[in-house]
């Protein structure tokens, strides 16, 4: 069996909890506490438990440097050493009466008590280890010898011994109690008073909770006599007598009753006479969208020159530690412009969305310019960023129905302008012929109408005839009276569509808008610049609500890309390619001019459309998102987005490209079918022949010319490319087919040779150097035709180095095989070809 020592068995608490127990004992019963034993004797020394009755005085300080013997300890009452006339400063401390309440008297010595330890109060500054010898090195005795000095203890014994006697007055008098006597200035009695209260909650008496009940009776009465003589020096305004009662108010209880009655007598609460609803005065039907924001304008200049007023006589009544004119502006913000700005949202709201967003930025902008005022104008003010808090705290509840609405407004308006172009394309006839621009004008339009859309999205925001709220109101009614039509804010910057209107105009570039629309585009812009200013307004929001508002910055830029990219510009080339995959050529079309692929024609204007819509939102993005976001981030919404949106209309183009190239090369096969004539090649008089190429020729290289023109400028050098390299490839194939269709006399070749020169031309000017040997070759190969002599044929067809692989002898010896005499010359051509003579033939 295991046996306990007695040591053991003993069961001691540790000293840091001790302490912590001890901290809700009444200071009259920590004696007994003590003389149990040593050990408790030295926690009662601990300065663990004096530092924190200090602390509910509020006059300890912690000290970093460790030297808390010369730490000072802040005076609680008016007079360390309080001496009332004709009263002895010590009569206190040797009355007999007092004594048996005095919890730091020590019991009498006792015979059995090794240590006779005196006065728990009355020690040197020592450790507490050093009075009480033998303690053994336990957890107590390290406890003790940690940081005790008895510095603290002491401390409190002033302070005790001198607010004692007034509060345990207060056991059974209250108006007349011995406080009342002693102190005749009623600041003096205001401090004294607040000192008590804090030395109360010490739990210093058994009977304490009764006694704090009679002086909080007796605080009550005094602050509400005090509140009376404040009021009526406020309501003769006496500046002297205000602040002597403030003063008093504030050292007894920190004053929040007195400023609040400050701040309730005050007229701003009660005397304006500002309805919001004035605002709306002259809004009609016809301005349904724009409000005159006059009578918010004098509003706010009131409020402000109230705040103003108001800063200066607190600063003459109030110290400014107290903070009082932050209080009267959180109270003006809540009572006052709070009020006042919701109603007038929530009657924009009612009437009109698009109203209802300029509001918002509008009254933002006056409650940012207030923010200002309080920190710039107010003498003395608040600092700038608690001034900027406050209004931010103050608009934030009407952000998040703000943010969705703008959301929403920009979609829907975009959504609609699409709405629009579609409906106008059911009632126009789509098949009409428009007037097509050749080239170098319509390089000159576009660069024109870029320009002046780039010059427009520079200028700086454009004023309102009512101007910004935050400027005076005379300046505003002046300004209204003179200009009646516009009253959009400068907060609610717009673009001048006017200008770009008359630009686009002035580009005839409404001939290219058969399926895309420019002017649809440029108000889905002006739609979601107006958003993106408006919101902008709001970045300097802190915290999570200028997160929300940087993505409701892009969420606005994106919802343009989503609306004009999907909805707008792939239907467009989706009904592009769906025409051209239609197409056929007959046989009034080959009568017609290069104007005369219609779908085709139409898909290139498209093209220059689509890119001139792209450069537009590319120039929009750098003028504007660029504020926003970083341009270098690949993992951006808007980025990501804005790469949807290319790759949309690249693969578009892309489509329609192809789509459109084997439409030009079936066009131009019919072209050369019909108009290729036999006698081209084969003359009937072989002495009357013309160098000139042939009509299908020349027709097919300008059908090719006119509309390869049209794609020019419409894309980029790579994707132009591989445009020009695809069609001269396929353009190859159909000409070397082409010819193999004809009989080619001798004089006939000069025109085969003829044409092939002026179709090599033709793709030389494409200058693409990857199909130019393509043509080279096949304009060597006209030279078959021309030559009279079998074995040079042969020659000539053996020879296939002069066509740089293109063509290799098979394929020569298949368009020789196209002339007029080829079977009075093929055994002769075999031969030089094969190398087979007679001498080479054996008979088995």
């Amino acid at each position: 069996m295991i046996q306990l020592s007695e040591k053991s068995q003993q069961t001691t608490l540790p000293p840091d909890l001790l302490i912590r127990i001890l901290k809700y004992l009444p200071i009259a019963s920590l004696p007994n506490f003590a003389r149990a034993c040593r050990r408790f004797k030295v926690l009662v020394y601990d300065d663990e438990l004096w530092e924190q009755r200090l602390k509910t005085l509020g006059v300890w300080k912690d000290y970093e440097n460790g030297d808390i013997m010369n730490a000072p300890v802040e005076p609680l009452y008016v007079n360390a050493k309080h001496t009332v006339k004709g009263k002895d400063n010590n009569k206190f401390n040797q009355d007999s009466k007092f004594s048996e309440f005095d919890p730091f008297a020590s019991p009498p010595s006792s015979p059995t008590t090794p240590n006779n330890t005196g006065n728990l109060l009355d020690f040197a500054i020592t450790t507490a280890n050093s009075l009480i010898p033998g303690l053994p090195l336990d957890s107590f005795s390290q406890k003790s010898r940690a940081a005790s000095t008895g510095f603290a203890r002491s401390s409190f014994k002033n302070i005790f011994i001198e607010l004692l006697p007034y509060y345990l007055d207060f056991r059974h008098r209250r108006k007349d109690s011995k406080l009342f006597k002693e102190y005749n200035d009623p600041s003096d009695q205001s401090k004294m008073l607040a000192r008590l209260l804090s030395f109360g909650k010490l739990n210093i008496t058994l009977d304490s909770e009764q006694i704090n009940n009679a002086l909080e009776t007796t605080i009550e009465y005094f602050e509400n006599s005090a509140l009376h003589h404040f009021e009526l020096a406020y309501n003769v305004q006496n500046i002297s007598e205000m602040q002597k009662w403030a003063t008093i108010l504030l050292n007894l209880n920190g004053g929040s009753a007195c400023i609040q009655v400050f701040i309730q007598k005050n007229s701003i609460f009660f005397d304006h006479l500002y309805d919001p609803m004035d605002n709306f005065t002259c809004l009609t039907i016809s301005n349904l969208g724009e409000l005159n924001y006059m009578q918010m304008t004098e509003f706010f200049n009131y409020v402000e020159e109230e705040m103003t007023k108001q800063a200066s006589l607190i600063n003459q009544i109030f110290p400014q530690d107290a903070d009082v004119f932050y209080t009267f502006v959180e109270r003006v913000v809540e009572d006052v412009i709070i009020e006042y700005i919701t109603i007038l949202l929530e009657e924009s709201c009612r009437r009109d969305i698009s109203l209802y967003l300029k509001t918002v930025v509008a009254t933002h902008q006056r409650c940012i310019h207030v923010a200002k005022v309080l920190w710039k104008d107010a003498k003395p003010g608040l600092t700038k960023i608690r001034a900027e808090d406050l209004i931010y705290q103050m608009f934030e509840p009407f952000m998040d129905k703000y943010l969705k609405e703008e959301l929403n407004y920009v979609k829907t308006r975009s959504e609609d302008e699409i709405e629009k172009w579609n409906q106008k394309l059911i009632n126009k006839s789509m098949e009409a012929q428009q007037d097509i621009l050749n080239n170098a004008n319509r390089e000159i339009y576009k660069r024109n109408y870029l320009t002046s859309f780039r010059k427009i999205l520079k200028l700086p925001t454009a004023r309102s005839r009512h101007s910004s709220p935050v400027q005076s109101s005379s300046s505003n009614i002046s300004r209204n009276k003179r200009n009646s039509a516009s009253s959009i804010t400068s907060s609610n910057p717009t673009l001048n569509l006017t200008d770009l209107q008359s630009a686009l105009s002035n580009a005839k570039l409404d001939k290219m808008q058969q399926m895309l629309s420019l002017e649809t585009a440029l108000q889905m812009v002006h739609v979601n610049k107006d958003s993106l200013r408006r919101v902008s307004s709001f970045t300097g929001y802190p915290d999570k609500m200028g997160y929300r508002i940087k993505e409701t910055l892009e969420s606005v830029f994106i919802t343009l890309l989503q609306t004009l990219g999907p909805l707008h510009i792939k239907p467009a080339f989706n009904t592009a390619i769906k025409r051209l995959g239609d197409f056929k050529s007959d046989k009034s079309d080959s009568e017609s001019t290069s104007s005369d692929l219609a779908p085709l024609v139409g898909f290139f204007e498209l093209v220059h459309i689509a890119d001139l819509i792209q450069q537009m939102v590319q120039v929009y993005y750098d003028e504007e998102m660029n504020k926003f976001i970083d341009k270098t981030d690949f993992l951006n919404n808007c980025n990501k987005e804005k790469k949807i949106f290319e790759k949309i209309l690249d693969e578009s183009v892309a489509a329609g490209l192809n789509k459109g190239i084997q439409v030009l090369i079936d066009h131009v096969e019919f072209i050369l079918a019909t108009e290729q004539k036999p006698e081209d090649f084969k003359p009937a008089n072989d002495d009357s022949f013309d160098l000139q190429p042939t009509k299908a020729c020349t027709d097919a290289v300008e059908c090719l010319s006119n509309h390869t023109k049209l794609v020019i400028g419409s894309s980029d050098k790579h994707t132009l490319d591989v445009f020009f390299q695809e069609i001269g490839l396929r353009f190859f194939g159909t000409l070397t087919k082409h010819i193999k269709k004809f009989t080619v006399s001798l004089s006939g070749g000069f025109q085969v040779i003829s044409d092939l020169n002026h179709y090599c031309s033709f793709i030389i000017s494409l200058r693409q150097p990857n199909i130019t040997p393509y043509f080279i070759a096949l304009k060597e190969l006209g030279n078959i035709y021309i030559i009279s002599n079998a074995r040079d044929i042969g020659s000539f067809v053996r020879e296939a180095d002069r066509f740089n692989g293109v063509l290799h002898a098979e394929d020569v010896y298949e368009f020789c095989q196209k002339r007029e005499d080829w079977m009075i010359i093929k055994k002769e051509v075999d031969k030089e070809l094969y190398g087979l003579k007679a001498e080479d033939c054996t008979i088995m």
